[in-house]
């Protein structure tokens, strides 16, 4: 091969098979880096909690508080039916 038509070829690649690997390497690359980037923000949004979740975990935690003192009461109320322990016969 003469060294002038290697020297053709290599200013020809230069010319047209670079940018046309650049373009290939770009569109290949591109949608793994969107990807990339939707996880990171679906990363960041699972950590700030949606407003109705924040709603339901509130809630949630209100009626545990109302069975608790439900609870209390029912248990106080029973204590005040039981007979006092004087009237109690014996065993």
């Amino acid at each position: 091969m003469d060294p002038q038509d290697a020297a053709m070829i290599a200013l020809m690649f230069v010319v047209f098979g670079a940018p046309a690997l650049a373009l290939a390497a770009r569109l290949t690359i591109r949608p793994v880096l969107d990807a990339i980037d939707r996880l990171r923000q679906g990363v960041v949004s699972s950590r700030a909690p949606d407003p109705r979740v924040a709603a339901l975990e509130a809630e949630v935690r209100r009626l545990s508080g109302e069975v608790q003192r439900l609870s209390e009461a029912e248990a106080f109320h029973r204590q005040l039916l039981e007979p006092p322990h004087e009237a109690r016969p014996p065993q």
